[in-house]
Protein backbone atom coordinates (compact mmCIF):
# COMPACT_ATOMS: atom_id res chain seq x y z
CA UNK A 1 0.00 0.00 0.00
CA UNK A 2 1.38 3.51 -1.43
CA UNK A 3 1.30 6.27 1.12
CA UNK A 4 -1.17 7.88 -0.65
CA UNK A 5 -3.04 4.75 -0.74
CA UNK A 6 -3.11 5.00 3.10
CA UNK A 7 -3.38 8.60 4.02
CA UNK A 8 -7.17 7.43 1.54
CA UNK A 9 -7.56 5.09 3.64
CA UNK A 10 -7.77 6.90 6.65
CA UNK A 11 -10.95 8.69 5.43
CA UNK A 12 -12.33 5.88 3.77
CA UNK A 13 -13.75 2.48 4.64
CA UNK A 14 -11.48 -0.10 5.41
CA UNK A 15 -12.00 -3.94 5.78
CA UNK A 16 -10.95 -4.93 9.47
CA UNK A 17 -9.73 -8.53 10.05
CA UNK A 18 -9.70 -8.08 13.54
CA UNK A 19 -10.99 -10.96 15.19
CA UNK A 20 -14.72 -11.31 17.35
CA UNK A 21 -13.04 -11.95 20.65
CA UNK A 22 -10.81 -8.55 20.06
CA UNK A 23 -13.63 -6.43 19.35
CA UNK A 24 -16.22 -8.16 21.53
CA UNK A 25 -18.75 -10.30 21.66
CA UNK A 26 -21.78 -8.23 20.41
CA UNK A 27 -19.98 -5.26 20.01
CA UNK A 28 -21.66 -1.93 18.53
CA UNK A 29 -18.39 -1.39 17.25
CA UNK A 30 -18.20 -5.38 15.44
CA UNK A 31 -18.21 -4.61 12.28
CA UNK A 32 -16.35 -5.51 9.08
CA UNK A 33 -15.91 -1.87 7.66
CA UNK A 34 -14.32 0.82 9.91
CA UNK A 35 -12.81 4.34 9.41
CA UNK A 36 -11.10 6.38 11.51
CA UNK A 37 -14.29 8.17 12.20
CA UNK A 38 -16.38 5.52 13.45
CA UNK A 39 -12.75 3.60 14.95
CA UNK A 40 -12.03 3.26 18.61
CA UNK A 41 -8.13 2.95 20.00
CA UNK A 42 -8.73 -0.61 20.12
CA UNK A 43 -9.68 -0.66 15.95
CA UNK A 44 -6.27 1.90 15.52
CA UNK A 45 -3.98 -0.23 17.80
CA UNK A 46 -5.48 -3.23 15.54
CA UNK A 47 -4.72 -1.37 12.06
CA UNK A 48 -1.20 -1.14 12.77
CA UNK A 49 -0.30 -4.20 14.47
CA UNK A 50 -1.61 -5.68 10.54
CA UNK A 51 0.41 -2.97 8.87
CA UNK A 52 -2.15 -1.44 7.31
CA UNK A 53 -1.16 1.80 8.61
CA UNK A 54 1.82 3.10 10.48
CA UNK A 55 1.97 5.41 13.65
CA UNK A 56 2.88 8.23 11.85
CA UNK A 57 0.10 8.24 9.70
CA UNK A 58 -2.21 7.90 12.19
CA UNK A 59 -0.19 10.96 13.84
CA UNK A 60 -0.94 12.35 10.82
CA UNK A 61 -4.76 12.45 11.18
CA UNK A 62 -4.34 13.01 14.67
CA UNK A 63 -2.58 16.10 13.98
CA UNK A 64 -4.60 16.95 11.16
CA UNK A 65 -8.08 16.88 12.73
CA UNK A 66 -6.31 18.61 15.82
CA UNK A 67 -5.65 21.70 14.14
CA UNK A 68 -8.77 21.77 12.20
CA UNK A 69 -11.07 21.90 15.38
CA UNK A 70 -9.02 23.58 18.11
CA UNK A 71 -9.06 27.31 16.78
CA UNK A 72 -12.90 26.70 17.13
CA UNK A 73 -12.66 24.61 20.62
CA UNK A 74 -9.59 25.59 22.67
CA UNK A 75 -9.03 21.82 23.36
CA UNK A 76 -4.83 22.21 23.73
CA UNK A 77 -2.44 23.40 26.21
CA UNK A 78 0.72 21.79 25.40
CA UNK A 79 2.11 20.70 21.79
CA UNK A 80 4.18 17.96 21.80
CA UNK A 81 3.80 16.98 18.12
CA UNK A 82 8.00 17.11 17.32
CA UNK A 83 8.37 14.47 20.61
CA UNK A 84 5.56 12.37 19.25
CA UNK A 85 7.44 11.81 15.96
CA UNK A 86 10.41 11.40 17.62
CA UNK A 87 9.48 9.08 19.87
CA UNK A 88 7.95 6.32 16.21
CA UNK A 89 11.22 6.90 15.18
CA UNK A 90 13.28 5.00 17.82
CA UNK A 91 10.19 2.81 18.03
CA UNK A 92 7.30 2.29 20.32
CA UNK A 93 6.77 -0.33 22.77
CA UNK A 94 4.96 -3.47 21.97
CA UNK A 95 1.31 -2.71 24.16
CA UNK A 96 -2.12 -2.84 23.81
CA UNK A 97 -2.28 0.36 21.82
CA UNK A 98 0.87 0.64 20.00
CA UNK A 99 0.58 3.71 17.23
CA UNK A 100 -2.78 5.25 18.50
CA UNK A 101 -2.36 9.06 18.56
CA UNK A 102 -3.27 9.81 22.42
CA UNK A 103 -3.58 13.44 24.65
CA UNK A 104 -2.46 13.50 28.23
CA UNK A 105 -4.55 16.08 30.56
CA UNK A 106 -2.40 19.63 31.52
CA UNK A 107 -2.75 18.58 35.16
CA UNK A 108 -1.52 15.98 37.34
CA UNK A 109 1.09 13.92 35.43
CA UNK A 110 4.81 14.53 34.58
CA UNK A 111 6.15 14.18 31.10
CA UNK A 112 10.04 14.47 31.07
CA UNK A 113 11.30 17.95 29.46
CA UNK A 114 7.43 18.85 28.73
CA UNK A 115 5.50 21.80 30.92
CA UNK A 116 2.82 21.04 33.08
CA UNK A 117 1.05 24.61 33.70
CA UNK A 118 -1.85 22.62 36.20
CA UNK A 119 -3.93 25.53 33.83
CA UNK A 120 -2.09 27.98 35.57
CA UNK A 121 0.48 31.03 34.78
CA UNK A 122 2.37 29.83 37.85
CA UNK A 123 3.53 26.72 36.55
CA UNK A 124 3.62 27.80 32.84
CA UNK A 125 7.38 27.05 32.85
CA UNK A 126 7.46 24.39 35.05
CA UNK A 127 9.64 21.37 33.32
CA UNK A 128 9.28 18.26 34.14
CA UNK A 129 12.44 16.28 34.97
CA UNK A 130 10.79 12.89 35.00
CA UNK A 131 8.36 11.08 33.70
CA UNK A 132 4.92 10.04 36.55
CA UNK A 133 4.49 6.40 36.51
CA UNK A 134 0.84 6.67 34.67
CA UNK A 135 2.72 8.54 32.24
CA UNK A 136 5.37 5.50 31.80
CA UNK A 137 2.49 3.10 31.91
CA UNK A 138 0.72 5.32 28.93
CA UNK A 139 4.01 4.99 27.03
CA UNK A 140 4.27 1.10 27.69
CA UNK A 141 0.86 0.96 26.38
CA UNK A 142 2.12 1.77 22.75
CA UNK A 143 0.49 5.41 23.30
CA UNK A 144 1.69 7.87 21.05
CA UNK A 145 1.34 11.12 22.69
CA UNK A 146 1.46 14.36 21.05
CA UNK A 147 0.11 16.66 23.66
CA UNK A 148 -1.86 18.08 26.99
CA UNK A 149 -5.38 19.10 27.27
CA UNK A 150 -6.85 22.31 28.15
CA UNK A 151 -8.08 22.34 32.30
CA UNK A 152 -9.26 25.54 34.57
CA UNK A 153 -6.73 26.33 37.14
CA UNK A 154 -5.53 23.03 39.35
CA UNK A 155 -8.85 21.41 38.13
CA UNK A 156 -10.68 23.72 40.67
CA UNK A 157 -13.92 24.42 39.01
CA UNK A 158 -16.58 22.21 37.24
CA UNK A 159 -15.89 24.34 33.70
CA UNK A 160 -13.12 24.04 31.63
CA UNK A 161 -13.06 27.65 31.67
CA UNK A 162 -9.92 30.06 32.27
CA UNK A 163 -7.98 33.11 31.73
CA UNK A 164 -4.09 31.74 31.55
CA UNK A 165 -5.93 28.76 29.24
CA UNK A 166 -9.00 30.24 27.87
CA UNK A 167 -12.53 29.09 27.70
CA UNK A 168 -12.97 25.14 26.18
CA UNK A 169 -15.87 25.29 24.14
CA UNK A 170 -17.90 22.05 23.79
CA UNK A 171 -18.15 20.50 20.51
CA UNK A 172 -22.12 19.67 20.85
CA UNK A 173 -22.76 23.53 21.47
CA UNK A 174 -20.32 26.41 21.01
CA UNK A 175 -22.15 28.30 23.90
CA UNK A 176 -21.81 25.54 26.37
CA UNK A 177 -19.36 24.30 28.96
CA UNK A 178 -17.70 21.13 28.33
CA UNK A 179 -17.36 20.26 32.12
CA UNK A 180 -14.69 20.09 33.92
CA UNK A 181 -11.25 19.90 35.18
CA UNK A 182 -11.15 17.43 31.71
CA UNK A 183 -13.15 19.44 29.24
CA UNK A 184 -10.08 19.64 27.04
CA UNK A 185 -9.53 16.17 27.01
CA UNK A 186 -13.67 15.35 26.56
CA UNK A 187 -13.47 18.22 23.46
CA UNK A 188 -11.11 16.52 21.54
CA UNK A 189 -12.79 12.71 22.00
CA UNK A 190 -15.96 14.31 21.67
CA UNK A 191 -14.94 15.93 18.24
CA UNK A 192 -13.10 12.88 17.06
CA UNK A 193 -9.75 14.26 17.01
CA UNK A 194 -8.68 10.87 19.01
CA UNK A 195 -10.34 7.83 20.11
CA UNK A 196 -9.42 8.21 23.92
CA UNK A 197 -7.78 10.59 26.27
CA UNK A 198 -6.59 10.69 29.75
CA UNK A 199 -8.75 12.42 32.63
CA UNK A 200 -8.87 12.98 36.24
CA UNK A 201 -11.81 12.79 38.43
CA UNK A 202 -11.62 14.71 41.91
CA UNK A 203 -15.33 15.82 42.55
CA UNK A 204 -16.50 14.16 38.87
CA UNK A 205 -13.81 15.42 36.29
CA UNK A 206 -14.03 12.47 34.63
CA UNK A 207 -17.47 11.43 34.21
CA UNK A 208 -18.92 15.02 34.09
CA UNK A 209 -17.01 15.82 31.15
CA UNK A 210 -17.71 12.75 29.10
CA UNK A 211 -21.62 13.10 29.75
CA UNK A 212 -21.24 16.65 28.63
CA UNK A 213 -19.44 16.16 25.66
CA UNK A 214 -21.38 12.18 24.98
CA UNK A 215 -18.58 10.48 26.08
CA UNK A 216 -17.70 7.43 28.29
CA UNK A 217 -15.83 8.11 31.44
CA UNK A 218 -15.14 5.75 34.07
CA UNK A 219 -13.92 6.95 37.37
CA UNK A 220 -11.74 3.96 38.84
CA UNK A 221 -11.81 2.74 42.49
CA UNK A 222 -9.12 4.95 44.38
CA UNK A 223 -5.74 3.62 44.40
CA UNK A 224 -6.33 1.11 40.88
CA UNK A 225 -4.10 3.77 38.83
CA UNK A 226 -0.95 5.55 39.90
CA UNK A 227 -1.14 9.07 40.92
CA UNK A 228 -3.47 8.89 44.31
CA UNK A 229 -2.21 11.21 46.96
CA UNK A 230 -3.31 12.93 49.94
CA UNK A 231 -7.37 11.86 50.64
CA UNK A 232 -7.34 10.28 47.56
CA UNK A 233 -10.24 12.34 46.08
CA UNK A 234 -8.78 12.37 42.69
CA UNK A 235 -8.10 9.47 40.02
CA UNK A 236 -6.76 9.21 36.95
CA UNK A 237 -8.25 7.18 33.95
CA UNK A 238 -9.10 8.15 30.49
CA UNK A 239 -12.45 9.29 28.75
CA UNK A 240 -13.01 7.26 25.30
CA UNK A 241 -16.28 6.24 22.92
CA UNK A 242 -16.04 3.04 23.62
CA UNK A 243 -16.34 0.81 26.94
CA UNK A 244 -13.95 -1.96 25.55
CA UNK A 245 -10.81 1.60 24.95
CA UNK A 246 -11.69 2.36 29.20
CA UNK A 247 -11.61 -1.45 29.78
CA UNK A 248 -8.42 -2.10 28.06
CA UNK A 249 -7.26 0.85 28.82
CA UNK A 250 -7.64 -0.18 32.64
CA UNK A 251 -5.72 -3.22 31.68
CA UNK A 252 -2.73 -1.27 31.26
CA UNK A 253 -2.85 0.91 33.90
CA UNK A 254 -4.45 -0.82 36.61
CA UNK A 255 -1.57 -1.84 39.68
CA UNK A 256 -0.18 -1.19 42.52
CA UNK A 257 2.57 1.63 42.44
CA UNK A 258 4.85 0.92 45.07
CA UNK A 259 4.79 2.84 47.85
CA UNK A 260 1.65 4.69 47.21
CA UNK A 261 -0.91 5.34 50.17
CA UNK A 262 -4.10 3.07 48.03
CA UNK A 263 -4.41 0.46 45.74
CA UNK A 264 -2.79 -2.51 47.67
CA UNK A 265 -4.66 -5.68 46.82
CA UNK A 266 -6.68 -4.61 43.79
CA UNK A 267 -7.66 -6.59 41.10
CA UNK A 268 -5.59 -5.50 38.35
CA UNK A 269 -7.54 -7.53 35.15
CA UNK A 270 -10.68 -9.25 34.66
CA UNK A 271 -11.83 -5.55 32.93
CA UNK A 272 -11.88 -6.35 29.20
CA UNK A 273 -12.83 -9.66 29.47
CA UNK A 274 -16.31 -8.26 31.78
CA UNK A 275 -17.43 -6.82 28.82
CA UNK A 276 -17.17 -9.15 26.39
CA UNK A 277 -19.97 -10.78 28.12
CA UNK A 278 -23.26 -10.00 29.69
CA UNK A 279 -22.92 -9.45 33.01
CA UNK A 280 -25.40 -11.84 35.90
CA UNK A 281 -28.46 -10.36 37.03
CA UNK A 282 -27.79 -7.75 39.00
CA UNK A 283 -29.94 -5.40 41.81
CA UNK A 284 -29.83 -2.13 41.32
CA UNK A 285 -30.70 1.19 43.20
CA UNK A 286 -32.24 3.91 41.28
CA UNK A 287 -31.82 6.77 43.86
CA UNK A 288 -33.05 10.44 42.17
CA UNK A 289 -34.04 11.56 45.75
CA UNK A 290 -30.66 11.95 47.26
CA UNK A 291 -29.24 14.62 47.09
CA UNK A 292 -31.76 17.04 47.05
CA UNK A 293 -31.61 19.23 44.17
CA UNK A 294 -33.48 20.12 40.84
CA UNK A 295 -33.04 17.78 38.11
CA UNK A 296 -33.87 18.95 34.68
CA UNK A 297 -36.88 16.72 33.49
CA UNK A 298 -34.96 15.26 30.75
CA UNK A 299 -32.21 13.97 32.88
CA UNK A 300 -34.71 12.33 34.85
CA UNK A 301 -36.52 11.25 32.36
CA UNK A 302 -33.44 9.93 30.92
CA UNK A 303 -32.36 8.37 34.43
CA UNK A 304 -35.83 6.59 34.57
CA UNK A 305 -35.68 5.44 30.87
CA UNK A 306 -32.52 3.76 31.42
CA UNK A 307 -34.21 1.74 34.72
CA UNK A 308 -36.77 0.58 32.45
CA UNK A 309 -33.59 -0.85 30.22
CA UNK A 310 -32.09 -2.05 32.55
CA UNK A 311 -35.30 -4.31 33.61
CA UNK A 312 -35.82 -5.29 30.11
CA UNK A 313 -31.92 -6.65 30.16
CA UNK A 314 -33.02 -8.84 33.29
CA UNK A 315 -31.36 -6.60 35.88
CA UNK A 316 -33.91 -5.77 39.14
CA UNK A 317 -34.49 -2.16 39.61
CA UNK A 318 -35.31 -0.78 42.71
CA UNK A 319 -35.91 2.85 44.29
CA UNK A 320 -33.31 3.24 47.44
CA UNK A 321 -31.27 5.60 48.96
CA UNK A 322 -28.10 5.35 51.50
CA UNK A 323 -29.32 8.15 53.84
CA UNK A 324 -25.93 10.07 53.10
CA UNK A 325 -26.23 13.76 54.47
CA UNK A 326 -24.89 15.80 51.40
CA UNK A 327 -24.85 19.27 53.52
CA UNK A 328 -22.05 17.62 55.78
CA UNK A 329 -20.62 15.58 52.40
CA UNK A 330 -19.51 19.05 50.74
CA UNK A 331 -18.65 20.97 54.25
CA UNK A 332 -16.10 17.77 53.94
CA UNK A 333 -14.90 18.03 50.52
CA UNK A 334 -14.77 21.86 50.70
CA UNK A 335 -12.31 21.72 53.78
CA UNK A 336 -10.25 18.77 52.14
CA UNK A 337 -9.49 20.47 48.82
CA UNK A 338 -9.60 23.41 50.21
CA UNK A 339 -7.04 22.56 52.52
CA UNK A 340 -5.05 20.97 50.46
CA UNK A 341 -4.89 24.00 47.89
CA UNK A 342 -3.61 25.81 50.74
CA UNK A 343 -0.65 23.53 51.54
CA UNK A 344 0.44 22.60 47.63
CA UNK A 345 1.11 26.38 47.03
CA UNK A 346 2.44 26.92 50.35
CA UNK A 347 4.98 24.36 49.29
CA UNK A 348 5.19 26.12 45.83
CA UNK A 349 6.10 28.97 47.46
CA UNK A 350 8.67 27.68 49.73
CA UNK A 351 10.73 25.57 46.99
CA UNK A 352 10.58 28.56 44.87
CA UNK A 353 11.92 30.81 47.93
CA UNK A 354 9.28 33.52 47.69
CA UNK A 355 5.74 34.20 48.38
CA UNK A 356 3.20 33.50 45.72
CA UNK A 357 1.03 37.54 44.64
CA UNK A 358 -2.96 37.22 44.64
CA UNK A 359 -1.75 38.46 40.98
CA UNK A 360 -0.35 34.96 39.93
CA UNK A 361 -3.39 33.14 40.74
CA UNK A 362 -6.89 33.39 39.33
CA UNK A 363 -9.28 34.91 41.73
CA UNK A 364 -11.30 31.52 42.75
CA UNK A 365 -7.73 29.83 43.22
CA UNK A 366 -6.58 33.11 45.81
CA UNK A 367 -9.97 32.59 47.09
CA UNK A 368 -9.78 29.26 47.88
CA UNK A 369 -6.25 29.22 49.29
CA UNK A 370 -7.11 31.88 51.57
CA UNK A 371 -10.23 29.87 52.72
CA UNK A 372 -7.88 26.78 52.92
CA UNK A 373 -5.47 28.72 55.46
CA UNK A 374 -7.96 29.47 57.83
CA UNK A 375 -8.71 25.18 58.53
CA UNK A 376 -7.04 23.66 61.31
CA UNK A 377 -5.19 20.30 61.41
CA UNK A 378 -7.82 19.48 63.60
CA UNK A 379 -10.68 20.38 61.25
CA UNK A 380 -9.01 18.10 58.52
CA UNK A 381 -8.61 15.52 60.67
CA UNK A 382 -12.11 15.30 61.64
CA UNK A 383 -12.85 15.65 57.47
CA UNK A 384 -10.65 12.55 56.56
CA UNK A 385 -12.72 10.81 59.25
CA UNK A 386 -15.94 11.57 58.04
CA UNK A 387 -14.88 11.15 54.63
CA UNK A 388 -14.30 6.89 56.00
CA UNK A 389 -17.93 6.99 57.32
CA UNK A 390 -19.42 8.05 53.90
CA UNK A 391 -17.47 4.94 52.76
CA UNK A 392 -19.02 3.01 55.68
CA UNK A 393 -21.64 3.86 54.93
CA UNK A 394 -21.93 3.19 51.00
CA UNK A 395 -20.39 -0.09 52.04
CA UNK A 396 -23.30 -0.96 54.23
CA UNK A 397 -25.98 0.31 51.15
CA UNK A 398 -23.98 -2.21 48.50
CA UNK A 399 -24.78 -5.24 50.60
CA UNK A 400 -28.27 -4.80 49.90
CA UNK A 401 -27.03 -3.62 45.86
CA UNK A 402 -25.03 -4.16 43.44
CA UNK A 403 -24.86 -0.76 41.98
CA UNK A 404 -26.69 2.26 42.05
CA UNK A 405 -28.14 4.38 39.30
CA UNK A 406 -28.14 8.16 39.10
CA UNK A 407 -27.50 11.21 37.02
CA UNK A 408 -24.39 11.94 36.14
CA UNK A 409 -25.33 16.08 36.19
CA UNK A 410 -28.67 17.69 37.39
CA UNK A 411 -28.56 19.45 33.91
CA UNK A 412 -27.23 18.80 30.89
CA UNK A 413 -24.34 20.72 29.85
CA UNK A 414 -24.84 24.63 31.52
CA UNK A 415 -24.18 27.47 29.24
CA UNK A 416 -20.83 28.93 29.63
CA UNK A 417 -19.89 31.18 32.56
CA UNK A 418 -22.85 29.31 34.45
CA UNK A 419 -20.63 27.90 37.24
CA UNK A 420 -17.89 29.83 37.07
CA UNK A 421 -16.75 31.71 39.74
CA UNK A 422 -17.70 35.17 40.52
CA UNK A 423 -16.18 38.30 42.13
CA UNK A 424 -17.44 38.29 45.38
CA UNK A 425 -17.77 34.31 45.68
CA UNK A 426 -16.43 32.51 48.94
CA UNK A 427 -16.03 29.17 49.18
CA UNK A 428 -19.34 28.36 49.95
CA UNK A 429 -21.19 30.72 47.19
CA UNK A 430 -18.65 29.45 45.00
CA UNK A 431 -19.12 25.59 45.17
CA UNK A 432 -22.73 25.73 45.72
CA UNK A 433 -23.36 26.91 42.15
CA UNK A 434 -21.63 24.29 40.44
CA UNK A 435 -22.75 20.98 42.99
CA UNK A 436 -26.13 21.86 42.27
CA UNK A 437 -25.13 20.73 38.52
CA UNK A 438 -22.43 18.34 39.67
CA UNK A 439 -24.42 17.03 43.27
CA UNK A 440 -24.14 13.11 42.25
CA UNK A 441 -20.64 12.62 41.60
CA UNK A 442 -18.84 14.08 44.30
CA UNK A 443 -20.10 11.41 46.80
CA UNK A 444 -17.82 8.66 45.20
CA UNK A 445 -15.01 10.75 45.26
CA UNK A 446 -15.16 10.39 48.90
CA UNK A 447 -15.58 6.89 49.55
CA UNK A 448 -13.32 6.02 46.39
CA UNK A 449 -15.80 3.58 44.92
CA UNK A 450 -15.66 3.29 41.01
CA UNK A 451 -18.70 5.20 39.08
CA UNK A 452 -18.89 5.43 35.55
CA UNK A 453 -20.51 7.78 33.33
CA UNK A 454 -22.57 6.27 30.22
CA UNK A 455 -24.04 7.75 27.28
CA UNK A 456 -27.50 7.71 26.97
CA UNK A 457 -29.09 10.29 25.14
CA UNK A 458 -29.93 14.09 23.81
CA UNK A 459 -31.75 16.92 25.16
CA UNK A 460 -34.47 18.34 22.82
CA UNK A 461 -31.62 20.84 22.00
CA UNK A 462 -29.24 18.20 21.19
CA UNK A 463 -26.44 18.65 24.09
CA UNK A 464 -25.58 14.79 25.67
CA UNK A 465 -27.32 13.58 28.59
CA UNK A 466 -25.44 10.70 30.57
CA UNK A 467 -26.88 8.20 33.04
CA UNK A 468 -23.85 7.13 36.39
CA UNK A 469 -23.75 4.00 37.72
CA UNK A 470 -21.81 2.87 40.49
CA UNK A 471 -20.33 0.43 42.03
CA UNK A 472 -18.81 -1.27 45.42
CA UNK A 473 -14.96 -0.81 46.25
CA UNK A 474 -13.11 -2.86 43.63
CA UNK A 475 -15.99 -3.18 41.49
CA UNK A 476 -14.57 -1.63 38.19
CA UNK A 477 -14.89 -4.97 36.13
CA UNK A 478 -18.48 -5.26 36.98
CA UNK A 479 -19.37 -1.42 35.94
CA UNK A 480 -17.75 -1.80 32.00
CA UNK A 481 -19.55 -5.18 32.25
CA UNK A 482 -22.87 -3.39 32.63
CA UNK A 483 -21.75 -0.52 30.26
CA UNK A 484 -21.05 -2.29 27.78
CA UNK A 485 -24.65 -4.35 27.73
CA UNK A 486 -26.07 -1.16 27.99
CA UNK A 487 -23.56 -0.03 24.75
CA UNK A 488 -24.61 -3.44 22.82
CA UNK A 489 -28.78 -2.59 23.37
CA UNK A 490 -28.35 1.43 23.29
CA UNK A 491 -25.06 2.35 20.90
CA UNK A 492 -24.23 6.24 21.29
CA UNK A 493 -21.05 5.32 18.78
CA UNK A 494 -22.98 7.60 15.52
CA UNK A 495 -23.75 10.64 17.28
CA UNK A 496 -22.00 13.89 16.03
CA UNK A 497 -21.77 16.80 17.56
CA UNK A 498 -21.82 20.37 15.76
CA UNK A 499 -17.63 20.23 15.68
CA UNK A 500 -16.55 17.51 14.04
CA UNK A 501 -12.75 17.05 13.56
CA UNK A 502 -13.27 14.35 10.29
CA UNK A 503 -14.34 15.49 6.76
Amino acid sequence: MSICDRRQFLGLAFASAVSRTAMGQGSALADDKASYDSADATTLAHWVARGAVSPSELMGEATKRLRRVNPQLNLLSQDHIDLAQIAVQKGLPQGPFTGVPFLLKDLGIQMKGTVTSSGSALHAHSIAGTDSEITRRFKNAGLVIFGKTNTPEFGLALTTEGKFLGDCLNPWNLNHSTGGSSGGSAAAVAAGVIPMAHATDGGGSIRVPATFCGLLGLKPTRGLTPGGRGSGMSVAHVVTRSVRDSALMLEALAGYQSGAPYGLGLPSTGFFNATTRDPPRLKIAINLNEPQVNVDPEVRKAVLSSAKLLEALGHSVEEAAPGINYLHLNEVQNTLIASSTASWLNQVARARGYEITPEELEPMTHMIRLEGAQYSGANVAEALLSMQQFGLQMAQFHRRFDMVLQPVAATPAPPLGAITFREGDDLQSYTSRFKAVSAYTHLYNMTGQPSIAVPFTTSQSGLPIGIMLSAAMGGDAGLLGLAAQLERDNPWHQRRPLIWSGI
